[in-house]
């Protein structure tokens, strides 16, 4: 059966079998919508700058994620309750630090294919490794 809604059932149809796939797939807009927003949320140079020292160092404060991405404290913060509000990072309290940290899901599906075209293989120092002989990559 075919799952044309039913105000467009009465337009013209070329394969009424790839319009019903092409529906089909467009079933679930809540999650579709939420795609969306990810992929907005990505497609702005600084929040995917944030997002991907996130992805790649790990945990950071937002003076920490400043110098790493060469934006000011109150841009950083302005951009991580952005991403906080759409589910793409979270955040946990060490202290009187707040360390925020890529959610998960969707967002870090989406972080490892962009770097797998936008971060060169580079050696990371944190979490245990700082031996300059050490051959890790970033990868998370």
């Amino acid at each position: 059966m075919h799952k044309v809604p039913i105000p467009r059932r009465g337009l013209r149809v070329i394969d009424p079998d790839q319009v019903c796939d092409a529906t089909a797939v467009l079933a679930d807009s809540e999650q579709v919508q939420h795609s969306a927003t990810v992929l907005d949320a990505l497609g702005e140079v600084n929040r995917l700058s944030i997002l991907l020292a996130l992805y790649h160092a790990g945990d950071l404060c937002v003076s920490d994620l400043a110098v790493a991405v060469g934006m000011s404290d109150s841009a950083v913060s302005h951009a991580l309750r952005l991403l906080r509000a759409h589910g793409l990072v979270t955040a946990h309290r060490e202290g009187r630090l707040v360390r925020y940290r890529i959610a998960g899901g969707l967002a870090r599906r989406l972080l490892e294919v962009v770097s797998q075209e936008a971060v060169h293989p580079v050696r990371l120092h944190a979490h245990g490794h700082a031996d300059p002989d050490d051959t890790s990559l970033a990868t998370p």
